[in-house]
């Protein structure tokens, strides 16, 4: 008698059979029980940067605010960012003496503490944090170097989600002791006003 992924073969019998069970993803932090709408989310944060120089639409904010999932964001964000130069390797051909190859194209390297937490959405990543004192969301340009000024924009909002202001980055270079070393450290500037 033949059973349905059942096969004799001989001797040995084997059975094949196949089990899957749906698992429901995890409700928490990280895992949004609605899908983020990218569209919307570019759209909005476009209107708010690129629309008028001195202030922004408060609706608008409030759209951003709304559409952004909330993920856990680490207490502190610990970052670096460089290159490092090619490699290279040298020995001896036969016939033809001393032989150095280098690499000369640079790896570069983007490590952050927050990486998981952000939102990416066209041109733009946004990272929102809840804190006491109210919310925050920054915006930066996906392909834009943190220490460019006026490549990130900082939405501030209170507990209750009405936009207080955006903030502009700058950056603030410190010269360490006579050296040769500056440190470049950004901050914020007050950019935009709720209309």
């Amino acid at each position: 008698m033949a059973l349905p992924g059942h096969r004799d073969a001989g001797s040995c019998r084997m059975v094949v059979a196949s089990l899957t069970i749906p698992v429901a993803p995890r409700r928490g932090m990280n895992a949004p029980s609605t899908p983020v709408d990218r569209l919307l989310i570019t759209a909005v944060v476009d209107r708010l940067i690129f629309g008028d120089p001195d202030t922004f639409d408060a609706e608008d904010a409030r759209t951003l605010l709304d559409a952004l999932p909330r993920k856990r964001v680490p207490w502190i964000e610990v970052g670096a960012k460089g290159q490092v130069s090619g490699s290279s390797a040298q020995g001896f051909a036969a016939g033809v003496g001393n032989v150095k190859v280098e690499d000369k194209q640079a790896r570069k390297f983007d490590v952050s503490t927050s990486s998981d937490a952000y939102t990416r959405a066209g041109q733009w990543k946004l990272l929102r944090y809840d804190r006491r004192r109210g919310t925050h969301v920054e915006i930066e340009q996906v392909m834009a170097d943190p220490m460019d000024e006026g490549r990130g924009a900082r939405l501030v909002y209170r507990h209750d989600g009405t936009p207080v202001r955006m903030d502009i980055r700058v950056v603030r270079n410190f010269r360490l002791l006579f050296s040769m070393l500056i440190l470049q450290l950004p901050g914020w500037r007050p950019w935009k006003r709720p209309a």
